[in-house]
């Protein structure tokens, strides 16, 4: 009488352990799926602003370079060292205000919050 039970209790373990196992998979790929997604995003913002901060610097080097040299050379004279870095920093500023104000709207716009 024995046998049977003991038979059993193997078959229940064996149904619980995989009930457990694929609570924890559904978890772990929820999470890692989206860690995965903010990690991607993520890094396109970075790689973004880097290529607009690039872009304006050298279009402000090629205006700088088309001039006639006495206009140049004035503009060398007024314009600081760092003006490009400046222009640029002030520019992704904007434009990552401007993704955070989206992220947040969509975030509330998920959760049914109303979007002003």
């Amino acid at each position: 009488m024995a046998l049977p039970a003991l038979l059993g209790m193997g078959a229940l373990i064996s149904f619980f352990t995989r009930v457990v196992e694929w609570f924890v998979t559904r978890i772990a790929s929820r999470f890692t799926s989206r860690l995965a997604g903010i990690l991607v995003w993520t890094t396109l913002y970075i790689t973004l602003l880097i290529a607009l901060a690039s872009t304006f610097a050298l279009i402000i080097n090629g205006i700088s370079a088309s001039l006639p040299s006495e206009l140049a050379a004035g503009m060398g004279a007024v314009k600081p060292d760092n003006l490009e870095a400046c222009i640029a920093a002030i520019y992704s500023s904007k434009v990552a205000m401007w993704v955070f104000q989206q992220k947040k709207q969509l975030i509330d716009w998920e959760q049914g919050r109303p979007v002003l």
